[in-house]
């Protein structure tokens, strides 16, 4: 046993026994463990043996002492295993300094880089290696733990493993223009078969009788022996190596014996680099040097090395972008300042005491929230995020009319035209009342009416435009803008947000999003982006029931459908396809809507809906859908956003496996948005992997949206989720914004502690230039979110 899973163990044991209220016999299970550790450990840290006696010892008298002084010894045991792992798991900083070379700028080209070279040069650079610096940020994906040797008898299959053994035999012969070569090798107490494919070379290192290193992955074969094919294999000279060795991803042309050469040959390179970290920073969340972390990331002297490393970048590049994301914040309100709105609220007071419901308490206090950004002298960049149903387009409506009553114009950007119709609708018939001007823009208008309401807007005519994209082109301006919303946020590009802020000058935002946003994800994409969240839903509203049903249930489901037609209620069916496709055998909506509408549900009134139809075609579809004309809607994901039916009671999706989870709560939301029970109901072909059908039951087993949120963040990373890909987001290099939230956490309080004492960074120069170096314009783009 290596002493790292020693102290691993004895913390696991002191920790178990502790809940367990054994400690008296705790002593003897601890000097059990102990005489597992390999004898080479003894020889490597000469004075472990010394250490670990004091250790044990003072474990010795637990059986004799009361309960409180047993308990303070126990607490004081866990400190004495971090101190040992500091001792003898982590180098000192004079050791991290000796394993570096002679000093290497961080900007020189990678071509003149130790062992590297023109032709090597080129494959690090398709690699995104251009400099010196580049390589030694260039961080290992994964480590072979090298420090156990494995007795060939005691080989475990399918797991990476070190063994020593002499070379029986060997030979070599082709097969179907293949060269085959297999060797044997024994330790004196078990033998393993090595084979290599189409690897010439192996045979020029190949000599009987000699003793080798062999690293790989054990196989079970039926004819007896362990086979290990394509193990790396070296000859031992002197001592065997105890190490750690990384494992890059690497492209074709460059070996990961040689990519590990020219890694340690050019670690000189972290001689150049400046700590970045303020003492402060360091010193209160117990962080090494960033010189140490760079050799330790690369070669590190133990896997707790190798975590304290991590710890340190992961931290650092967080720090960084947190620092970044602040200080253009702090930076930008300054030069552009903002406009402090006069609101009486009487016009908002009207327009509730209008309404044929109750606000809920989180719809007034984020309201309360909005209207105070909007009197504030800086511009509001406020997210607002909630369940599907929850109420945000009512609170987005009171503040486009305190906008008005301020004196401002108000822009309502959505993705979709069948949603900008539906708000169009509503906010017409709430606001007009109060001699609010509604109108509506979206690009199937006819041109005369597109230039009827692009002068109005410049005129001052028009209080409200509501519309997509079109909103954002050239030739829509503004007399007076005041506030943007933005809904579905995750639809629009961020160029596309800061198109339409520029309408204005010193503009509100208000972005709404009904796919909420895990804390640390709103941190990350939206800098100190203030956030507001409704997590109350209306009165009335009942959770809608989530059911996963296989195929062959098709029949019941009919039937079940037809109960609820016949008390008027309304019916989505929701496919991942708009017609048959040759490559992709799943249902399709074409072919689907009029089987429906034929064979299953004659008379009922079955409608089509897609991406691919005019708007003019999708507005007149959801008109007879809400009239009641039809009963049934057949769609794709076009009603995924923002669609409310009060009489839908069933939404039914085909092929769930798939939609990404907030693809699919957002379907599940066009249902369930009145008193009336609702279900969602997902149909399963067989074959659907154990993946998917876990993904589906954790989905079916919760109807909140946040926790729909984590688990899509979790599923699919930080990249993908909500389509933050076009965010302007930077790609960490280590952190992991999901599995490292705590340090983002952290890093986050400490980057505004800093700007606090120093808040143009005027006594961090170097880390001033550094933030400017690594994020450049994307930090304004994600200002901008």
């Amino acid at each position: 046993m290596l002493l790292e899973n020693f102290l691993k163990c004895a913390e696991e044991v002191i920790s178990l026994f502790e809940r367990e209220g054994k400690e008296a016999s705790l002593h003897s299970e601890l000097v059990r463990l102990s005489s597992l550790i390999d004898p080479e450990e003894f020889d490597f840290f000469p004075s472990l043996k010394e250490y670990l006696e004091k250790f044990l010892s003072y474990f010795s008298p637990l059986d004799s002492l009361p309960r409180d002084r047993r308990m303070t010894r126990i607490e004081n045991g866990h400190k004495m295993i971090d101190k040992l792992r500091e001792i003898f798991l982590v180098r000192s900083e004079e050791e991290v300094m000796s394993l570096l070379g002679k000093p290497v700028a961080a900007a020189t080209s990678i071509k003149y880089a130790t062992s590297v070279g023109e032709s090597r040069s080129k494959i690090l650079k398709r690699m995104g290696i251009e400099t010196a610096g580049d390589l030694v940020n260039y961080f290992p994906r994964d480590y072979e733990d090298r420090r156990t040797i494995v007795p060939i008898s005691s080989i475990v299959v399918e797991e990476k493993v070190s063994i020593k053994g002499k070379l029986l035999n060997y030979s070599a012969k082709k097969v179907s223009g293949y060269t085959i070569i297999s060797a044997v090798v024994s330790d004196g107490f078990g033998q393993i078969l090595l084979k290599w494919f189409n690897q010439d070379y192996i045979l020029q290192r190949l000599v009987k009788d000699r003793v080798y290193l062999i690293h790989g992955t054990a196989k079970k074969t039926p004819f007896g022996p362990l086979e290990m094919n394509s193990p790396e294999i070296e000859k031992i000279e002197g001592e065997v190596p105890r190490e750690i060795l990384p494992v890059y991803s690497l492209t074709s042309g460059i070996s990961m014996k040689m990519m590990r050469k020219i890694m340690k040959r050019n670690l000189g390179v972290v001689k150049s680099l400046d700590e970045l970290l303020p003492d402060f920073v360091r010193h209160e969340r117990d962080l090494m040097s960033r010189r140490h972390a760079m050799i330790s990331i690369h070669f590190p002297l133990s896997l707790f090395e190798m975590t304290r490393a991590r710890k340190y970048l992961v931290y650092e590049e967080f720090f960084l972008f947190e620092l970044a994301i602040l200080y253009n914040r702090s930076r930008l309100r300054k030069s552009r300042g903002g406009i402090a709105k006069t609101i009486t609220g009487e016009l908002s007071k009207r327009l509730i005491a209008r309404l044929p419901f109750e606000l809920t308490g989180d719809q007034i206090k984020v309201f309360e929230e909005i209207r105070e950004d909007m009197r504030s002298s800086n511009p509001m960049n406020r997210l607002l995020q909630g369940d599907v149903g929850s109420g945000k387009t009512m609170v987005a409506e009171l503040a486009m009319v305190d906008n008005f009553e301020a004196g401002y114009q108000s822009a309502l950007m959505v993705p979709t035209s069948v949603l900008a119709m539906q708000h169009f609708e509503k906010l017409s018939s709430d606001l007009e009342p109060l001699g609010i001007k509604v109108e509506l823009l979206t690009g199937s208008l006819k041109k005369s009416e597109q230039d009827r309401i692009r002068l109005g807007l410049v005129m001052g005519e028009i209080d409200i435009v509501i519309g997509t994209h079109s909103l954002i082109q050239e030739g829509v301006d503004f007399e007076n803008l005041g506030l943007i919303v933005v809904d579905e946020q995750h639809r629009f590009g961020v160029r596309q947000r800061e198109a339409l802020t520029t309408k204005g000058h010193l503009v509100d935002s208000l972005i709404m999003t009904a796919t909420p946003i895990p804390r640390t994800l709103a941190m990350t994409a939206y800098g100190d982006l203030d956030v507001s969240t409704i997590i109350t839903m209306p009165k009335g509203r009942n959770p809608v029931r989530t059911l996963l049903i296989s195929r062959s249930r098709t029949r019941e489901l009919y039937s079940f459908i037809m109960e609820e037609l016949k008390m008027g209620h309304q019916i989505f069916f929701i496919y991942p396809l708009v017609e048959e496709s040759e490559q992709i055998d799943l249902k399709n909506a074409t072919d689907e809507a009029e089987r429906l509408r034929s064979e299953i549900f004659p008379g009922v009134g079955v409608e089509l809906l897609h991406g691919r139809m005019s708007d003019l075609e999708k507005q007149e579809v959801m008109g007879r859908f809400r009239s009641k004309e039809s009963m049934i809607l057949v769609s794709t994901t076009v009603v995924e956003v923002g669609i409310d039916v009060p009489s839908a009671t069933v939404m039914v999706i085909e092929h769930p496996e798939r939609f990404g989870l907030a693809q699919l709560h957002q379907l599940r939301g066009r249902v369930g948005r009145s008193s009336l029970k609702s279900y969602c109901i997902m149909v399963l072909n067989s074959g659907v992997s154990k993946e998917a059908l876990d993904r589906l039951r954790d989905f079916s087993s919760t109807s909140d949206g946040f926790t729909v949120a984590e688990l899509d963040l979790k599923l699919r990373g930080p990249g993908e989720f909500m389509g933050l890909r076009q965010h302007g987001l930077p790609q960490f290099s280590l952190g992991d914004i999901v599995r490292d939230s705590d340090l983002l956490t952290a890093a986050r309080e400490d980057a505004a502690k800093l700007l606090r004492s120093d808040p143009d960074l005027q006594s961090s120069g170097a880390l001033r230039l550094e933030i400017e170096k690594r994020f450049s314009d994307s930090i304004n783009l994600i200002e901008v979110g």
